[in-house]
């Protein structure tokens, strides 16, 4: 596995202040990818972005300042929740604002040489995607080499900084000869409560960040993101806001899915209208070349956006995190007014919950019931 070289690594460095470029080291095919994700190609957390800049890209682009008061950086951050919420994406934007190496760490690799690897470079990042496949609770663990790996990573989460010592004034010596070098470790896991708890302490994973279920809120921002170099339909029709209502339970990788989706379902309906009707399906009117003014005022549509929701399933309901039952009204009967009650006082304020406000405030902010029956009645 190998991040950057000294001259990249120290060319890089250089920009760390003013670089609008990322830079991200693959150390599976030994590249350096370049015009990586970026804090502004996320959406929907902008609340957690601003504790990142303040308590990690800082430290790290800035390493003089902790250096001089003596304080220690955070060692690490777990990031965890389900599967396509960002985790992945997140690490590699951090790395990429910071303009700084990036080190993959995976089951096979010595760890002790990559974290030396990432220390001769520093400041650097180390990353464990699902990290609790190699760092599970040890008591957990069958293997005598598999507890090692746990053991080796905490020790050398211990050491991968230290704090300068300090100065005889009178002799110029110091306390301790070894220089501080920041390295970050950044842990993704969909089960944080399966990471070994030493982990988990302060010291080592200092914060752990929880990126979960975006609600509409959040949807929007994200799909504003993912759609804003898209040539949209133009006008009142076309509303995010809409689509995000339509999508509870979507992550950023099915919101992702469901834009290129809806970006395919535009081209094939364009395709189509140009499809003579009186051509064979294999003739070749598909291979005469497009101008211009063909594509004036082609767009994706609502209608395109509206059809893909419903051709994409989240992640959420894939992986089993959750279901929707398929009993609905016309499976229950006898209850007239037991169902008038429950579209009263909960469907329509779920369904619109733009009736229920006032000033743009809502005028419930939390609501319960409780359905009480005998045994084998519902």
């Amino acid at each position: 596995m190998m991040g950057l070289s000294k001259g990249e690594t120290s060319a890089k460095r250089g920009k760390l202040r003013g670089d609008s470029k990322g830079v991200v080291g693959d150390v599976e095919s030994d590249q350096v990818v370049k015009d990586g994700p970026k804090f502004k190609d996320i959406g929907g957390i902008q609340g957690i972005l601003d504790e990142l800049i303040n308590d990690i890209l800082f430290p790290l682009c800035h390493p003089e300042l902790p250096m001089y008061l003596g304080v220690k950086p955070l060692s690490g951050i777990l990031l965890h929740g389900p599967p396509g919420c960002g985790k992945t994406k997140l690490a590699h934007a951090i790395a990429n604002e910071a303009g700084i190496p990036f080190y993959k760490i995976s089951a096979t690799e010595n760890i002790r040489d990559l974290f030396s690897k990432a220390n001769k470079t520093s400041p650097s990042i180390i990353f464990i995607d699902e990290i609790d496949a190699i760092a599970s609770k040890r008591e957990n663990l069958q293997r005598e080499m598999e507890k090692r790996i746990v053991t080796q990573l905490l020790t050398c989460m211990d050491e991968s900084y230290e704090v300068p010592g300090t100065t005889d004034a009178d002799s110029g010596s110091t306390t301790s000869g070894k220089k501080p070098g920041y390295v970050l470790v950044i842990g993704a896991t969909n089960r944080p409560d399966a990471v070994d708890p030493a982990l988990r302490r302060p010291g080592r994973f200092d914060r752990e960040i929880a990126l979960g279920v975006p609600d509409e809120n959040a949807r929007t921002e994200i799909l504003s993101v993912l759609s804003r170099n898209l040539r949209l339909e133009m006008g009142c029709n076309f509303d995010l806001a809409k689509i995000a209502k339509a999508t509870p339970g979507f992550v950023g990788a099915d919101l992702s899915a469901l834009v290129n989706k809806a970006g395919n379902l535009a081209m094939k309906r364009i395709v189509d209208s140009r499809k003579p009707d009186n051509e064979a399906t294999d003739g070749d009117w598909w291979r005469q070349p497009w101008e211009a003014k063909d594509m004036e005022g082609l767009s994706i549509s609502m209608g395109d956006f509206e059809d893909a929701v419903k051709m994409i399933q989240p992640s959420s309901r894939r992986e089993g995190f959750s279901a929707i039952p398929n009993v609905t009204w016309e499976d229950v009967g006898g209850l007239d007014l037991l169902r008038k009650e429950f579209d009263r006082y909960i469907i329509n304020r779920i369904k619109h919950p733009e009736d229920f406000e006032v000033n743009s405030n809502s005028l419930i902010l939390k609501f319960c019931h409780l359905i009480n029956a005998p045994l084998y009645t519902m």
